[in-house]
């Protein structure tokens, strides 16, 4: 009943999985590489505060000391005055800049590994279309996300609520500390909230993360129509490969039951393998396979040699050596004479022939 509906009940091909992957379409969370990022750059900001805060300090002097204009006010003294700031106002905002681009980027990686994705970079009319964009907020899936982020924010909410509960002692005191002690105890405050929440969020963008796997399998998921048509893109049509192999068949088949009445033995495994091997002393160097076959094909050769009174022998390892080491028309390998003279020495004295 699903396949007639066209549900998709099927897990996702390797191929469908990787065509996506082309495409930029991948299992990851937004919401963990997020708070990946804000703790990284929050312990970054704490430890390099005091760094910061020298800089700053530097800097500032600088400005109001206006040691950068000299005793002449004029448009060089103020350009090198501004490139001043802005050089080092560089040097205390780049590093954690570049800390956190690394740590985003490694976050993604470690999600989905290395991907580059041309195809992600071309523009989709599709993404334009106003009713696709209505559906996606005011749909099943934005009612969702809504619903997620409202409970992640109250979540916080509650975090924060707790620590400032925890630390209200401490808060009431501020009013009677330095203005240096307040602004310290307040660093210490804000860093572990910041420490708390980040905490909470790490845990939320785990769960978001599974979350995302699940439905990104269930997104991926498709119908067996789909699997049938990707099989003929890949491997061709089935019904044509099962026509093909009866016609194989029946090919090696007519090829067994004119050629196996002409051999001597049938060598078999003896289930398995059989191996019908013909030897003409006059006219041959050495005996040949002049048919093979195993399971099916093996009982088929064993039926043709018993209703032509063809001796069948048991000889489990030549068989096996025969069946993977010689093909059809193929003369007998010198290190297999003697075993095969012995057992044709045998035929030919129940049928009355002298082996040469």
């Amino acid at each position: 009943m699903a396949d007639d509906l066209g549900e998709k009940t099927e897990d996702a091909t390797p191929r469908r999985l990787q065509e996506a992957r082309e495409e930029g379409n991948v299992a990851k969370s937004q919401d963990l590489a997020g708070a990946c990022i804000l703790l990284v750059m929050t312990l970054t900001l704490w430890w390099a505060t005091m760094h910061m805060l020298g800089l700053g300090k530097i800097m500032l002097g600088q400005a109001l000391g206006g040691n950068n204009l000299g005793n002449q006010i004029d448009q060089n003294t103020i350009h090198a005055f501004v490139a001043y700031i802005g050089s080092m106002s560089v040097r205390m905002i780049l590093p954690v800049l570049l800390i956190a681009w690394a740590v985003a980027a490694l976050s993604h990686l470690i999600q989905v590994g290395w991907i580059f994705s041309p195809k992600s970079l071309v523009p989709k009319l599709s993404k334009l279309n106003p009713i696709t964009g209505f559906k996606k907020i005011f749909g099943l899936s934005g009612l969702i996300k809504v619903t997620l982020d409202s409970l992640k924010v109250l979540i916080l909410v509650i975090v924060a609520v707790l620590t400032l509960i925890q630390h209200k002692e401490q808060i009431v005191l501020l009013p009677y500390l330095t203005a240096f002690q307040g602004l310290g105890m307040i660093g210490r405050l804000m860093f572990d909230l910041a420490l708390r929440a980040l905490a909470v969020l790490l845990l939320l963008g785990l769960l978001d993360l599974f979350y995302q796997r699940w439905k990104y399998r269930n997104d991926m998921k498709m119908t067996k129509q789909q699997i049938k048509d990707e099989m003929k893109q890949t491997e061709g049509d089935p019904d044509v490969k099962r026509r093909r192999l009866r016609i194989q068949q029946q090919i090696s088949m007519q090829r067994i039951s004119s050629a196996v009445p002409k051999a001597d033995v049938v060598v078999t495994n003896p289930e398995h393998i059989s191996i019908a091997i013909q030897y003409d002393q006059e006219k041959m160097n050495a005996p040949i396979v002049v048919a093979k076959g195993a399971d099916f094909l093996a009982l088929r050769i064993r039926q043709i040699a018993k209703k032509n009174n063809i001796p069948v022998v048991e000889r489990k390892p030549l068989a096996r050596a025969l069946y993977y080491g010689v093909e059809v028309g193929q003369e007998v390998p010198p290190e297999f004479y003697h075993v095969i003279a012995e057992i044709l020495a045998y035929v030919f004295r129940l049928s009355g022939r002298m082996a040469g």
